[in-house]
């Protein structure tokens, strides 16, 4: 794929932690072609204040995502290791993410599974999730409403 964007892979810092919160990275570069008037916007949401970007063609914005744990009350030690509420960030092409069956979202990032780093390129046919695991550039899962 790019060879900027696998030199960025290597280079960032995979995972920050501090108390009660911990730090995720998402990167997403718009690298449209065919739809260049079409404009992309990342919506995020969930234990961070809702947020959306537009990402300009040409561009790639980087996107900090504080992940919170829900607060303990005074004096309580927990039983078992603490969870993180679930932040997810979708995208879109033409608005912001509404959660609405007419518009077709992609699953971006979700905080149950994926790394503390993203990398995500938007492409005219939909949106390219990086896999750390396996290195290889996978499709973003559509999210479909029933």
């Amino acid at each position: 794929m790019d060879t900027l964007i696998m030199v960025s892979i290597m280079t960032l810092v995979l995972f920050v932690s501090s108390g009660s919160a911990r730090a995720a990275t998402l990167i997403v570069s718009n690298q449209m072609q065919r739809r260049a008037n079409v404009p992309v916007f990342v919506t995020c949401q969930g234990s961070i204040p809702r947020m959306s970007k537009p990402i300009p063609l040409g561009q790639r914005k980087k996107m900090r995502l504080m992940i919170s744990h829900p607060p303990l009350k005074k004096n309580d030690k927990p039983a078992r290791p603490r969870v993180s509420q679930r932040t997810s960030c979708e995208g879109t092409f033409w608005g912001e993410a509404q959660f609405v069956p007419s518009l077709r979202m992609y699953r971006l990032y979700d905080s149950d599974t994926d790394s503390a780093v993203r990398f995500v390129v938007a492409k005219d046919d939909g949106f390219y999730c990086w896999n750390n695991d396996k290195n290889y550039w996978h499709k973003c899962p559509m999210i479909i409403f029933i």
